[in-house]
Formats: C-alpha cells, structure tokens, sequence
C-alpha cells in the first residue's frame, strides 16, 4: 500500500467517500445523495486527508484537524474532557474519518495510517492525538499507540447513537508502534507531502461544501415537510 496526502479537492472527496459507505454498510448514518460524510471542522486549512492507494485504487483513508478555537468535532460530546487538556497547555489533533474498504481491513493498514497523521502531528507541532472509538476497538488503539481511556463512553448521535469513547496519547505514547517507529517518524524520508495538502482557505475551495450542505439541508427540510403532512392526511 502507498500513502498519499490528498493534494485536490476531488482526492479529499474520494476519501470521505469510502467513510461515508464503510458508515452506511455498519448503519451509522443515512444514506445522502451525495454519498460523502464528514465534519464541518475537517472544511480547514488545519486539516489533512490521508489516502491509502494499492495501484490507482483507494483502499482505506484517514483524516486529522489540529486544535483551533472553532474546535475539534469531540467537543461535541467530550468538550470538559478536552479543555481539561487545553489548560494543560496540551496542543491537540483528532484523529477522525478512519475507513478501509476491505471486509477483513488488515492491522496493518491501520498502523500505516496512523502512523503518517503521528507525521502529520510532527510537521505541524502537535503533539496529543485524541479519538473517538467504540469500546471494542479500544483495546487495539491502547496497545499498538498508547492510548488511555479519558472519561466514560457516550452515544453518539450524529452516528445513531453508536458507543463512542475518548482516547488520549501524548506525542511519545503515540509511537510506540515499535521503538524504532518513533525514529521512523522523525528521522526517515517520506512521500507524504503535508506542504502540499489542500487546504479550505479560499472562499472558492468551500463553495463546493458550501452548496452540498445547503441543497442537502433544503432536501432535508422538504422531505421532513411532505411526510409530517402525510401523517397528517
């Protein structure tokens, strides 16, 4: 597998497209017309999208946003829990969006991926990675990355209300995939381009999301409309 940071619009699209139907397949969300799922938070020059490529093929992908004062899309159900960190002076990075395309996603491809956003979290100075998981994928994360449980699980509404809970590694836990990884991490060359990752910072670049969100909220808004009056009649 070659991993790539997506440089374009379309390769940003692509990735949140194989969450979007790895969600769908374990009924998280619905289905939308425009089949990609994402957080508003990730529509920001603080963001990278990670993709997973064997041949001209997208196999998996994963997506990261540094801490800003818009936030980190965890603060919608574990805001205490982060700002706690924030006091500690702590500079956070979510990790989110993490999709595989394949039925039986090997460990492997998993570790690759975390292991670029620990690059991403390097080149940009940040270095307490915090996720949201269901508990049964926990004890993975906590013993290949060093992550710690912080605070009890939630539900998750945006995903149906699925168990989610927060997992914490500072810069050090996180790469301990191996001794060697954090000298990987630091020190080895890489075709992972951060320099070159698109960012939202023109008006242009966010029209495109700009409109899927407000025709799919307009949709939303009449499709609520024509059943509440069905029920009625």
């Amino acid at each position: 597998m070659k991993l790539k940071v997506a440089s374009k619009l379309s390769e940003i699209i692509e990735g949140w497209r194989l969450v979007y139907e790895q969600y769908l397949k374990w009924a998280l969300i619905d289905a939308n017309p425009f089949s990609i799922f994402t957080y508003p938070e990730y529509l920001s020059r603080n963001s990278a999208v990670i993709l997973g490529k064997e041949g001209d093929k997208n196999v998996c992908s994963v997506s990261a946003v540094l801490d800003s004062k818009h936030g980190l899309p965890l603060d919608a159900y574990f805001h205490n829990e982060l700002d706690c960190m924030r006091k500690e002076n702590k500079k956070l990075i979510e990790i989110g969006l993490l999709a595989n395309q394949s039925e039986k996603a090997s460990p492997f491809y998993i570790i690759e991926l975390l292991s670029s956003i620990a690059r991403f979290g390097v080149y940009s100075n940040f270095h307490d990675y915090v996720i949201g998981v269901h508990p049964r994928r926990a004890k993975f994360f906590k013993h290949f990355f060093g992550f710690n449980q912080v605070g009890a699980p939630k539900k998750y509404y945006k995903l149906h209300d699925a168990e989610v809970i927060l997992l914490h590694a500072g810069g050090q836990e996180f790469e301990t995939l191996a001794q060697k990884a954090s000298h990987a991490i630091y020190f080895e060359e890489t075709d992972l381009k951060f320099d070159d990752r698109f960012r939202f910072i023109r008006l242009a670049s966010m029209l495109p999301y700009k409109t899927i969100i407000a025709i799919f909220s307009f949709f939303k808004k009449l499709w609520n409309k024509f059943f509440s009056l069905k029920k009625k009649s």
